[in-house]
């Protein structure tokens, strides 16, 4: 039978089609427990926001073996045994200014504890992160991950503007001027350069009295990369009781010779790059980036039934609107394609299927599951809600639990 032949004369009844949305975790979730963390946990970490104020981390722990992340900073941690229930996000009420559910699941998804740190050290690694030879530890990858949850919820920004990149560089002649804008003491230096020149380093702490960095020298013979490591104390400025070493705020590059400086990366001493660990700083960076994608590709799922009609007890076309292919179920009634055959595979964005149901129903419930794959495509937040007496102000909880985007379109043709 053709499609022509199946559909060949015209509804009567309108078609009309309800959305209602719903995630479902793929574990059992019965009544949750938080109790107070540690103080002494092995997890816990420090990160600075940019503004300069920090915050501990650490991963909370639900009985039995749930793990969960904040999803508000501003709020309370109880002091007590605390009773949390699995909620969809649309229950934090806390939270409807927030529209980062997307970005969350993605988060959550693709980081820890769901992936463990070797494999979160591979992702960036591949994604040009240089993390040397050690991996993530446990406390970093909970603070990057909390710091990227923090970000989208309540605009906090960690502090990852790089220490070793000065502020301003200014080229004039054959020198190059560096200004940190703060006081940076320096490990070594690599230089790009255009020709073959000597080049000698200079520090000053006001950008008017210089002085030659001891064996600070090198030779080039040709144009090339060349990395120089400068001797131990070799650019402090002063030695504050209490407080260590102190280097300078401006340093210059003098070349002697035809070549010129094309750029210059530093190394710190006695620092990381950043004010927070910089395997901190990689990964959260990281996150922010794929959940920014992640939102970039999301659909909101939807069932369009704008052509859709009664025809010989068939009802359609529709069209079913997602980020990936999704499979259906419309209970007691048949999914069937334009020819009538029973379709059994899972639905591609924009392919048409059709309705039909049993005898003498008048509506039906098409069920969409998506199992929410690692790239970002469905899936939903599981949220942990405190529902004791007196905790209105506990903070909601991202559960580290995979769960299902789970749509019902319920249809009606009467």
């Amino acid at each position: 039978m053709t499609a022509a032949v199946l559909f060949s004369r015209t509804a009567v009844r309108p078609v009309t089609v309800r959305r209602r949305v719903r995630p479902r975790p793929v574990v059992d979730l019965n009544r949750l427990t938080r109790y107070r963390g540690g103080t002494y946990s092995h997890t816990v970490d420090t990160i600075v926001f940019i503004d300069g104020s920090s915050a501990r981390t650490d991963l909370i722990r639900l009985n039995p073996g749930v793990a969960a992340y904040s999803l508000d900073f501003n709020a309370a941690s109880p002091t007590r045994p605390s009773q949390y229930l699995a909620e969809s996000w649309t229950a934090l009420t806390n939270l409807h200014a927030h529209a980062h559910e997307v970005e969350i699941d993605w988060i959550m998804r693709n980081s820890y504890p769901r992936l463990g740190t070797a494999e979160l050290s591979r992702r960036l690694r591949a994604a040009g992160h240089r993390l040397g030879a050690a991996n993530l530890a446990e406390h970093e990858a909970i603070a990057a991950t909390q710091a990227a949850i923090w970000n989208l919820t309540n605009g906090l920004d960690l502090d990852n503007r790089p220490l070793n990149v000065p502020a301003r560089s200014i080229w004039k002649g054959n020198a190059l001027t560096a200004e940190f804008g703060a006081e940076r003491e320096l490990a070594s230096y690599t230089i790009d350069l255009t020709g073959p020149g000597s080049v000698s380093l200079y520090s000053s702490v006001d950008g008017k009295d210089w002085r030659e960095v001891a064996a600070s020298t090198l030779t080039a013979e040709h144009a090339g990369t060349y990395r120089k490591v400068l001797g131990v104390g070799a650019t402090v400025s002063d030695i504050r009781y209490g407080q260590g070493s102190a280097g300078h705020a401006y340093y210059r590059f003098v070349v002697e010779g035809s070549a010129r400086i094309e750029d210059a990366r530093f190394v710190l001493a006695g620092s990381g790059n950043y004010r927070n660990h910089d395997r901190v700083v990689a990964l959260y960076d990281h996150l922010l980036a794929g959940a920014r994608q992640a939102r970039a590709r999301a659909a909101a799922p939807r069932l369009t039934a704008a052509h859709a009609a009664v025809v010989d007890g068939v009802i359609g076309p529709f069209r079913l609107a997602a980020t990936d292919q999704a499979r259906l179920d419309a209970g007691s009634a048949a999914l069937v394609d334009a020819d009538g055959a029973t379709i059994t595979e899972p639905v591609h964005p924009g392919s048409a299927f059709y309705l039909r149901p049993a005898d003498g129903e008048t509506s039906a419930t098409v069920t969409m599951t998506v199992p929410g794959n690692p790239e970002g495509y469905g899936g939903r937040v599981i949220a942990g809600v405190a529902r004791d007496e007196a905790s209105a102000n506990y903070t909601p909880l991202a559960l580290a639990v995979p769960a299902e985007l789970v749509v019902d379109f319920e249809i009606d043709w009467a």
